[in-house]
């Protein structure tokens, strides 16, 4: 636990700093070598288990999905007809139109790219398919969900959403670690997360509750913007997806015969560990604005 408070104190306040930076720049290298690192951290664990992957191709298929949120502003793309394709809800964001646009074009041209890999690789032929499924999805998962980081801070006060969707999804975490503990009787998903109960759901529900009316009251910006509603809405919605995050992951680490992604938190286990519900509510919390904006 100790270990566990300790990098908590040294990460958090690094995150937000690199979250409310001026630039957007150092943000997004920051969310891009998160995003890396627990790619890397998948692969791991499935060659760990037997289950070859092709780490180069799959690095440089993620820096392919992240890379029209590095490319510029919408403006870039001024004038250009296939912007008329983009759906009006998804106009109204500088730089995220074009950035979720081209992310499906790079995620073909990197299906490709993957699949011309192959024919170079020096693999046996018995490893091909499992070895091209396990680097694409990793490379996807990580890609596509670790992309809506990026879409949030591109959004105007993008970083104070960044903020309120951590804050939520760490108070949940938190509230659900020691309620469980304390109190947990009844699991959740035998199979997925032994651990898991609905007890610690419910506790992390109400810290996560507690985390957003703080932050609601403590902050003009989010009593401006959210609605009481919208903050009793979005603890559900975070608390619900997030959980489902967390099950995700413990499916893939119980599949993979793993008990922590890695070791490179301390008392926290891998990046992935700590990555798994904030994957899960990035969209949640995006598609959200979209609809109240």
């Amino acid at each position: 636990m100790k270990k566990r408070v300790l990098a908590a104190l040294a990460a958090i306040p690094l995150v937000v700093a690199l979250t409310f930076w001026r630039l957007e720049l150092p943000f997004k290298l920051m969310a891009a070598g998160v995003l890396f690192l627990g790619l890397l951290e998948f692969y791991r664990m499935a060659e760990a288990h037997g289950l070859p992957s092709l780490r180069r191709p799959g690095a440089a298929l993620l820096v392919l999905i992240l890379l029209p949120f590095f490319l510029g502003p919408d403006s870039f793309f001024q004038g250009k007809e296939f912007l008329n394709l983009i759906p009006d809800f998804a106009r109204r964001e500088l730089g995220t139109p074009f950035a979720l646009f081209l992310q499906r074009e790079c995620l073909v041209a990197g299906l490709l790219f993957l699949s011309l890999t192959f024919l170079f690789s020096r693999r046996p032929l018995g490893e091909m398919v499992v070895s091209a499924s396990v680097t694409f999805f990793g490379a996807v998962y990580f890609g596509l969900l670790g992309g809506y980081f990026f879409a949030l801070r591109q959004m105007d006060h993008g970083a104070w959403h960044l903020l309120w969707f951590c804050a939520a999804t760490w108070a949940y975490d938190t509230g659900g670690y020691f309620v469980g503990k304390k109190w947990g009787r009844h699991p959740m998903t035998p199979e997925a997360s032994p651990k898991k109960t609905w007890e610690g759901a419910g506790g992390g529900f109400l810290f996560c509750l507690a985390a957003l009316l703080v932050l609601w009251k403590a902050f003009p910006f989010y009593s401006g913007f959210y609605a009481l509603a919208d903050v009793l809405a979005l603890s559900a919605l975070f608390s619900l997806f997030g959980q489902l995050g967390d099950l995700a992951e413990s499916l893939m680490k119980r599949s993979l015969s793993a008990k922590d992604s890695g070791d490179f938190l301390p008392g926290h286990g891998g990046v992935f560990d700590r990555l798994d519900s904030l994957l899960f509510n990035a969209p949640v919390l995006f598609y959200y604005l979209m609809m109240i904006k």
